[in-house]
């Protein structure tokens, strides 16, 4: 059966992430499961040209979030916007017992959350959220490495991201340094164009106290979206969860400058916003040890982007070429394990040099999209599958809310902090 889908959020910007991670499986390799049906924006001059853009009936181009959920064309709802919108453009979806998939994070914190979750159990309606790099491809071999037992026990496993291209922010930027705007200036909920404030009947100003996306924030922050993809699938491959963490962050570079289309670059001015953040915890089940280190750096200090694994018998590593490895595949992917090990498995983790040592593994490649899985997980809603394959629901994502306040209590407080 073709689903027929309605997505708020889809402009006609070929470079928004609507468009990029959304629209592109969709009209490709998955084009015979399903169908765009409706789109809804922040405007009818919008709607009606997005529906235009993609073939749609002007009918089909909304901007009213409840006219997109009562659509009797529309068998499922993406919602592709801002976080601070999530909830409200969510809400009439589920209402309308529409199937819905909401990009991560779900809510504006735990509470937005577990409101969705409570709407979704009296609607009885399938429910996705994108988390997505559990179903990318990379993750899932990382996750039957880890399951197969070749690695043994794990004794710990360590994340490093040391950025050097994050000094300068692009100019259009500039709201993720607004503390103080008073009405925060969101990007459009199209997710295109420059930073403008939201205002429409349907679409009200939202209060910047509500939606700041700074270091120590609940919504759309560095710890809740960069950090919070990239936990979420180390714990995931580790089959585990954090049964405690502590966390520090802090500014290390106290200025910034933003870079215009050019290439110009500002004036330094204050920045709002942490840009080291550190995190550690013991998993459960076991007692493994987690470390989780995330720093701009000045250029001269190469950016380095990996993540190892150490197990009683072996280890396994990857390497990304960006900190985002929400957006980007990973480049490297290696294992290495006791010698015993390795005889009994013929040679075949031996390192080039010969004996013990790293060797390189094949990535698997995306076959329906890119941007760390999205694709897949459009795959999985139309095979039916299920959090057991890696997809994430509202309740999976409301644990992962949790986990990122306690992360930010920490941080603030200086605590231990428990989320299970």
């Amino acid at each position: 059966m073709v689903i027929r889908l309605g997505i708020i959020g889809l402009s006609t910007d070929p470079q928004a992430w609507a468009t990029m991670a959304h629209l592109a499986p969709i009209t490709g390799r998955l084009s015979s499961q399903y169908k765009l049906t409706a789109i809804a924006t922040s405007s009818p001059e919008t709607a009606k040209a997005s529906a235009k853009a993609y073939g749609l009936p002007e009918e089909k181009g909304h901007s009213d979030p409840n006219d997109i959920a009562n659509d009797p064309d529309v068998d499922m709802v993406v919602v592709s916007v801002k976080v601070p919108l999530h909830k409200q453009m969510t809400l009439p979806a589920l209402k309308a017992k529409k199937d819905v998939f909401v990009e991560w994070p779900l809510g504006n914190g735990v509470r937005e959350a577990q409101e969705m979750v409570d709407m979704v159990k009296r609607m009885g309606v399938r429910n996705f959220v994108g988390l997505q790099l559990r179903m990318q491809p990379a993750y899932v071999k990382a996750r039957e490495i880890v399951q197969s037992g070749i690695l043994g026990r794990t004794i710990s496993t360590t994340v490093l991201k040391i950025d050097n291209k994050l000094l300068d922010l692009p100019e259009k930027a500039r709201y993720v340094n607004d503390p103080t705007s008073g009405t925060f200036q969101l990007l459009s909920f199209v997710n295109s164009g420059s930073p403008r404030p939201i205002q429409s009947r349907y679409f009200p100003v939202v209060e910047s106290a509500q939606c700041v996306p700074h270091a120590l924030s609940p919504g759309a922050s560095v710890i809740s979206v960069a950090i919070g993809h990239a936990l979420d699938v180390t714990l995931h491959v580790l089959s585990s969860e954090l049964s405690s963490l502590t966390a520090q962050t802090a500014t290390t570079h106290p200025t910034l400058r933003y870079r215009s289309l050019s290439g110009s670059l500002s004036h330094p001015e204050p920045k709002h916003f942490a840009d080291n953040f550190t995190i550690s915890g013991l998993l459960t089940p076991g007692n493994a040890v987690l470390n989780f280190q995330y720093f701009i750096t000045a250029p001269p200090t190469p950016s380095i982007f990996q993540w190892i694994i150490c197990g009683e018998k072996g280890a396994f590593k990857m390497e990304w070429q960006s900190f985002a490895m929400q957006l980007v595949p990973p480049i490297k992917m290696y294992v290495t394990v006791t010698p015993e090990v390795d005889d009994g498995l013929q040679g075949m983790y031996e390192s080039r040099e010969g004996g013990a040592g790293w060797k390189e593994l094949e990535l698997p490649e995306s076959k329906v999209g890119c941007f760390g899985g999205v694709g897949e997980i459009y795959e999985g809603i139309a095979k039916g599958m299920g959090p057991q394959s890696g997809m994430v629901d509202f309740e999976e994502a409301v644990k992962r809310h949790k986990m990122i306040e306690a992360i930010i209590k920490s941080a603030k407080d200086g605590t231990r902090e428990r989320y299970l």
